[in-house]
């Protein structure tokens, strides 16, 4: 079982990442986050699916990411296509609306309805450790790159894609605070 692969950015496609391995690619499906340009280097934490018909490589960022993915595929109803899509949101927003049964931040993702947030919330509402859960009362929720939600929302209500929004980002400077200082070094750039 292939469990972390460290290489360069062979080729991109929308979700996959083609990873050179020492003279050897391989196809892995990322998080819209983690798509990154070709010929850097990457260190992915990788879960491989195996069904009858099929082998995957499903990478992230960390063992975190790894293992609340893991998680997410016991649920009976999401495979691992499912449970990308649900880790496109922040991994903490996530689990406090499992933690605190909160159907509707659950359904925002495309394809899980309210029959199936209520299964994830049955299922992992005791696996989730609410003492690792980021406060519920945040003032400014942010997502996994540290910029906060406002900006993404809004430059999203603009026709940008997420994961557009967020390679732009990925070098966003530590004093652009604000919501208007991201959106402004975004539209720069974009």
């Amino acid at each position: 079982m292939i469990r972390l692969l460290q290489g360069t950015v062979f080729d991109r496609s929308e979700k996959n990442l083609t990873l050179l391995v020492n003279g050897v690619g391989y196809d892995v499906t990322v998080p819209a986050r983690l798509q990154t340009e070709i010929g850097t280097d990457r260190v992915l934490h990788i879960h491989t699916h195996v069904r009858e018909d099929t082998l995957a490589l499903f990478g992230f960022e960390n063992k975190n990411e790894l293992a609340f993915f893991e998680l997410l595929i016991t649920v009976n109803g999401i495979g691992p296509k499912m449970a990308l899509g649900i880790l496109d949101q922040p991994i903490d927003a996530i689990q406090n609306a499992i933690f605190t049964g909160n159907i509707p931040k659950l359904t925002q993702t495309p394809g899980v309805g309210k029959k199936l947030a209520e299964r994830l919330v049955l299922e992992l509402k005791g696996k989730v450790d609410p003492n690792n859960l980021a406060p519920l009362n945040q003032s400014k929720a942010l997502n996994p790159f540290g910029v906060d939600e406002d900006a993404v929302a809004a430059l999203e209500t603009l026709g940008y894609k997420r994961h557009h929004i967020q390679r732009v980002l990925t070098e966003l400077p530590e004093e652009a605070t604000s919501t208007e200082a991201v959106i402004r070094y975004f539209l720069q750039r974009a």
